[in-house]
């Protein structure tokens, strides 16, 4: 006598297990690339915190510090070297609300930009990116 002891899984068994994680993997892709977007976005906001926080330095003292360039006849401190990583233009994923400033408009473009802190009457009065 034989033994009929077959092992295994049989083809419509794993048709049905690849389906189910094709499904799963259509469901995470745009799950987590929405959360990478907004974890960039968090990054060039943080950035731009830095980018304040050496331009105010620089205004008070009146005078250039690190990567920020003080001009007391045009009123401007502007930062170099400040890390965009952004790359979809969403409004900062609406992570810039609490900074100490209007931020500029998103570029939507992951890049090194300039930041130009215009100030007036002692007062931060805008804030742009520079070229």
């Amino acid at each position: 006598m034989r033994k009929n002891n077959k092992k295994g899984f049989t083809l419509a068994e794993l048709l049905i297990v690849v389906a189910i994680i094709a499904v799963l993997v259509a469901v995470a892709i745009p799950v987590f690339t929405n959360q990478l977007e907004k974890s960039r976005d968090a990054t060039s906001v943080a950035n731009m915190r830095s980018a304040y926080a050496e331009a105010q330095t620089a205004f008070l003292t009146e005078s250039d510090t690190g990567n920020a360039v003080y001009s007391r006849t045009a009123g401007t401190v502007t930062v170099s070297n400040v890390i965009i990583k952004t790359e979809q233009a969403n409004d900062w994923s609406n992570q810039a609300g609490d900074l100490p400033f209007d931020a500029p408009k998103d570029p939507g473009t992951s890049s090194t930009k300039k930041l130009v802190f215009t100030y007036e009457d002692g007062a931060l009065k805008s804030v742009a990116f520079g070229s």
